[in-house]
């Protein structure tokens, strides 16, 4: 075949492999829409009343997934566009801007896998999303939610501290608004509390309640202080980051991280072989 031929044929065959790789990925995004929203909305249980609730932990690591795969499916792409681009210095200019991109992506999983897989980094961002906050005598109890709103971080205990001893009830929403201001609320309250063995702050001593494994929601934390009337406590609710990025998150991270060291690998010698004789440097 004349030279001039199979400049042309091969123009014609990385023109359909872009627009094939195109399809694909734009499938592939109506893919992570549709199962964003699945996740989020069907599985994840998410809300806008009475409380703002948008999980994105299961839908972060189909993303991450989904980006994985599209980069393994690029890499793919990218070898065809090396074989048939119609000269030396177009194939150098592929390998190396592809390089280029594949180092800057390796930055970021990198950063990701660090943070996701180093316990003092995880532990540090666990104390930052700790609330505190005071259980005053004759005062409406304070409340917090069994997650944040994106379900990043969750609330797995509250550390109760006070001078004297005080009981302190953990109740459900439902509870609480229903007898609140009622001549048996305190009673009430004893009787539906959640934290069944642990509720006596002693003054010396701190006191750590679980927090119950539920759908998303908020507890209020009563304050009896009968025992030493005028005595209020602190409240600090510990917080945990969510088992998705604790555990599957970092591993797609840590692949996302060596498939891309790989690609830059095999490229670099491609790259070399092609700058010979490209006009690009």
């Amino acid at each position: 075949m004349p030279a001039s031929g199979k400049v042309l044929e091969d123009s014609i065959r990385l023109s359909r492999i872009r627009k094939i790789k195109r399809g694909i990925f734009t499938v592939e995004a109506v893919i992570l829409v549709a199962l964003g929203a699945f996740v989020i909305f069907v599985v994840g249980e998410a809300q806008l009343q009475p409380y703002l609730f948008l999980p994105l932990d299961g839908f972060l690591a189909i993303l991450v997934l989904l980006l994985l795969m599209i980069s393994v499916e690029s890499f793919f792409f990218r070898m065809l566009e090396v074989k048939f681009a119609r000269s030396s210095s177009a194939r150098h200019l592929i390998a190396k801007n592809s390089i280029k991109r594949s180092i800057l992506v390796s930055i970021f999983a990198g950063i990701a896998f660090l943070v996701l897989a180093v316990p003092s980094i995880i532990g540090s961002m666990e104390e930052s999303a700790q609330t505190t906050f005071d259980l005053v005598p004759n005062a409406e109890p304070p409340y917090f939610y069994t997650s944040d709103t994106f379900a990043i971080f969750d609330s797995v205990a509250v550390s109760m501290s006070s001078l004297h001893e005080v009981h302190v009830y953990l109740v459900s929403t439902e509870t609480f608004e229903t007898n609140w201001g009622t001549s048996t609320f305190m009673s009430t309250m004893y009787a539906n509390r959640l934290n069944r063995e642990d509720f006596t702050v002693n003054g010396s001593d701190s006191l750590t309640i679980s927090v119950p494994h539920a759908n998303f929601g908020r507890y209020y934390l009563v304050l009896n202080d009968a025992f030493n009337p005028g005595t209020g406590a602190t409240a600090v609710v510990i917080t945990e980051v969510s088992g998705t990025f604790t555990g599957i998150m970092w591993i797609l991270t840590l692949a996302f991280l060596v498939a891309n060291i790989a690609w830059i690998a095999y490229l670099i010698p491609v790259e070399r072989k092609y700058s010979v004789g490209s006009i690009y440097k």
